[in-house]
């Protein structure tokens, strides 16, 4: 079943919006905010109701309408999706707008005729986009907080930057307000931001790991995981205790600096150093 071929678009969910179905013989009029409280039994009834309606429909403008109504139905079951991939490297705004778009594909090439509830379709798909995002923009090694939020910011601010020199890198730590330390470490980590585990749990307590170590599901995830760990084993104590504190256990330069008797100058420059050698290594056997 499908309407017009017009752009994919997230309908409104503007408290006005009318949600029409039927209840064996009674009509019921839902606002978008009484809706997203529906029982899982009644969203799926309506659900089924609406694609039924727009199968019948009598022209594309109608079938929409219908299959906008389904989305509106059933977009808090793409947010729970997105939300259990929450706190993983990607913002949980670019997830639930994933998540959104994959329903909406969901909903108009889905057939009701099938006799089967929309979401045993809908949700493997709205995973599936999800994983493939994380594919694409995840962290093969999870940065600190602080060098993820400079990072975002960099790629925002970077195209006004042609040279990548001191001035550069000083005018660029200006613009994001990020110290000039960070803006270096976060641009020498460019490269790992993808394949991020996105299996592992996640819970309020949840350390993130130095290196993403996904289960067998994901090849490419698990590729990641056995190139990056030879590569590891060839770095010395102090160099891996270093990438251990600061990935690991998120310690400041100057935290990392105190427990190693090191200078914050000499951590920041062997951070830099270790990640542009990691990069160059994962570039070499790739």
């Amino acid at each position: 079943m499908t309407a017009s071929s017009a752009p994919e678009s997230v309908p409104s969910t503007s408290p006005r919006t009318e949600v029409v179905a039927h209840a064996g013989a009674e009509v019921i009029d839902l606002d978008a905010t009484r809706a997203r409280r529906l029982s899982d039994a009644d969203r799926a009834a309506f659900t089924q109701h609406l694609l039924e309606q727009a199968a019948a429909a009598g022209s594309d403008a109608e079938c929409q309408q219908m299959l906008d109504r389904v989305v509106e139905l059933n977009m808090r079951v793409a947010e729970a999706v997105a939300r259990r991939y929450a706190r993983k490297g990607v913002p949980i705004e670019d997830l639930t707008q994933v998540a959104y778009l994959a329903l909406v594909r969901v909903v108009r090439s889905f057939e009701p005729e099938q006799g089967r509830d929309l979401l045993a379709y809908a949700v493997p798909s709205i995973t599936g986009e999800i994983r493939r995002h994380f594919r694409d923009h995840g962290w093969t090694i999870r940065p600190p907080r602080d060098v993820q939020r400079a990072h975002s910011r960099i790629l925002r601010a970077q195209a006004s930057f042609e040279k990548l020199d001191e001035k550069a890198v000083a005018g660029l730590a200006a613009e994001v307000e990020e110290s000039v330390d960070t803006v270096r470490e976060a641009l020498a980590a460019r490269s790992f931001y993808s394949l991020l585990s996105i299996d592992a749990p996640v819970t309020e307590d949840s350390a993130p790991r130095d290196v993403a170590v996904p289960d067998d599901r994901s090849a490419e995830q698990c590729e990641a995981r056995l190139l990056l760990a030879p590569l590891l084993k060839t770095l010395g104590t102090r160099e891996r205790d270093v990438l251990r504190l600061r990935f690991a256990d998120e310690l400041s330069q100057r935290e990392i600096a105190e427990q190693l008797g090191m200078s914050q100058v000499q951590v920041s420059r062997l951070l830099q150093k270790l990640l542009v050698q990691l990069r160059q290594a994962l570039g070499e056997v790739a």
